[in-house]
């Protein structure tokens, strides 16, 4: 059962549609010269439903075997390819000394223990304590710093 909604192709697109695919148009290129809606799709499906004939050789295409040579020189490539990935992959352990950590906190500043909650805007995020009870310090910020000033000359200081 066909609807009743009017085709886009008439007879002079399908002849448009025929010339310009014997002359080797793309299905693009065809559905830009007839225009007027016509999409690439569009295209594609009336070609295949008025099946054309394929411009396209069906012949198989002719190759040549590599020399075993040529398969172990691919081979060697691959196998040294693999090598250099693996060097560029290993990681270098560096070991690092226990650092006791009370000694690290500054003892210019006094900190003021506001949990996360109660920080004001401009305060200190320099944590103070263990696990889920962590306390800040909550002193004016320094300009372009999460943290007061000792504390963010804390951070920023090379450890040897």
């Amino acid at each position: 059962m066909r609807n009743n909604v009017p085709s886009i192709w008439n007879e002079d697109r399908i002849e448009t549609l025929k010339n310009l695919w014997a002359a080797g148009f793309s299905f693009s290129g065809i559905a830009a010269k007839i225009g007027e809606g016509i999409t690439r799709n569009a295209v594609c499906g009336k070609i295949y439903r008025m099946a054309l004939p394929n411009r396209y050789s069906n012949e198989p295409r002719s190759f040549t075997r590599r020399t075993p040579e040529q398969i172990e020189a691919t081979k060697r490539a691959k196998a040294a390819r693999r090598n250099e990935k693996r060097r560029s992959q290993r990681v270098t352990v560096v070991r690092i000394r226990p650092v006791n950590l009370e000694a690290l906190r500054c003892v210019e500043v006094i900190p003021q223990h506001k949990s996360l909650l109660e920080l004001d805007a401009g305060g200190c995020r320099f944590p103070y304590g263990d696990g889920p009870n962590y306390t800040f310090c909550n002193h004016a910020q320094l300009e372009g710093f999460s943290y007061c000033g000792p504390h963010a000359a804390l951070s920023r200081r090379r450890m040897s």
